[in-house]
């Protein structure tokens, strides 16, 4: 059975956006309750499909007249607002909740003028309060946290599973609002705007890629602790998915192939290794093909690349200065190049590196007089002569 992902950390980013939310709502509460509750002066601020105005659209959402409907949705709010803010960011949660604020609140207005059987609720219906900001809320949790438990803000040791009572909950409203709209009643609950609010922040989610943050977060939970259980088929399973996700991510590779290698699969081990490398050393992503090959080669010794591969590798290595790498990567690319002009550059190459880096005039004597018995006709041939007779020279 596959882990449960750990509930998100309760350290992190401090969500001010969710709390200035919380507080915008209740200062709005209570101007209105002190200064507009008498007569109908509050409608001004809410949405009334009959007659809309931009001010109720845009203003509705924060308003409430009902301390009990403010509480509830205040709570939501924070339940799940201070978990997702720290996931996504200030600025893309407080985007992703008025998004759904203002589509919940045209849908509202859609379907009261639209579908009810008695014209004259569009006209003495007037809407208001977050319910459809906060059920967009629970979109996004569908999408970012699907199978993670979630904290409980002030209860960091306390966690709960959202996921069912999410489903519950949105059967519950679907429900009710093909009832209330088919037989042309109001019950005073928005139901259509809470279904269009979780239905923004489920697409809005999407869109902006939070399920495969969730599910790399998930594979990675898996992997880590299937190997810390010694179940390495699992393990190698969700590293695999892991890279089809992110090819690039030498440290998701790096563990596939320490995984592979535990398994004793060693042509797997060599093919994920190969791939990588190669794959760098084609982009020419010249830090990352060095940290990979040295990397890799440390787990896989006998590890064969593709021609003209370990000799790019190992022309870099000598520029960055990583000598000895760089002598093995171009005495050893002279095998994978066979008689093409590159395994003679090669030998000239791990010659001078020998001789100038590593102070070795073995190496490069053993470099230089393999060039010229191979590769006689070289353009580098004159220039391992050259070396050759500086290594003789006296002194």
């Amino acid at each position: 059975m596959a882990p449960e992902p750990r509930a998100p950390t309760p350290s992190g980013p401090s969500p001010v956006a969710t709390y200035a939310l919380i507080a915008s709502q209740l200062a709005v509460w209570w101007v209105v309750r002190h200064f507009f509750l008498a007569g109908d002066d509050w409608t001004r601020f809410a949405l009334k499909p009959g007659t809309p105005s931009e001010l109720g659209l845009l203003v509705s959402p924060f308003v409430h007249l009902d301390p009990t409907h403010l509480g509830v949705n205040l709570f939501v709010l924070w339940l799940f607002g201070v978990n997702l803010e720290r996931a996504l960011g200030s600025l893309r949660f407080l985007f992703l909740y008025l998004g759904s604020a203002w589509f919940a609140s045209l849908m509202q207005w859609a379907v009261f003028t639209s579908f009810h059987v008695y014209p004259d609720l569009a006209v003495r219906d007037a809407a208001v309060g977050s319910s459809g900001a906060v059920a967009g809320l629970l979109g996004i949790t569908m999408v970012r946290f699907p199978r993670t438990p979630l904290r409980i803000p002030v209860l960091p040791r306390a966690t709960f599973y959202p996921a069912a009572v999410i489903v519950l909950w949105l059967v519950y409203t679907v429900v009710r609002a093909l009832v209330t709209t088919l037989s042309g009643v109001t019950e005073g609950i928005g139901h259509w705007a809470h279904f269009a609010g979780f239905v923004f922040g489920l697409g809005a989610a999407q869109i902006c890629g939070l399920h495969r943050v969730a599910r790399q977060e998930f594979l990675e939970s898996t992997a880590r602790k299937a190997t810390a259980q010694h179940d390495l088929p699992t393990a190698a399973r969700a590293w695999s998915a892991l890279l089809a996700m992110h090819p690039q991510d030498l440290r998701v590779r790096t563990a596939l192939i320490a995984t592979r290698q535990a398994l004793g699969d060693e042509s797997g081990a060599r093919r994920f290794a190969r791939e990588g490398i190669e794959s760098l050393v084609r982009a020419g992503e010249r830090k990352a093909a060095m940290e990979a090959y040295g990397g890799f080669t440390a787990i896989v010794p006998a590890l064969d690349l593709p021609p003209g591969v370990r000799f790019r590798v190992g022309c870099w290595l000598a520029e960055a200065g990583q000598d000895e790498l760089a002598f093995r990567a171009l005495w050893e690319s002279v095998r994978e190049d066979g008689g093409t002009p590159g395994a003679a550059s090669a030998l000239y190459r791990a010659g001078q590196v020998a001789w100038e880096r590593l102070r070795s005039p073995l190496h490069a004597r053993e470099a230089w007089e393999r060039l010229l018995e191979q590769f006689p006709e070289s353009p580098w041939s004159d220039a391992a002569r050259d070396g050759l007779r500086r290594l003789s020279a006296p002194g």
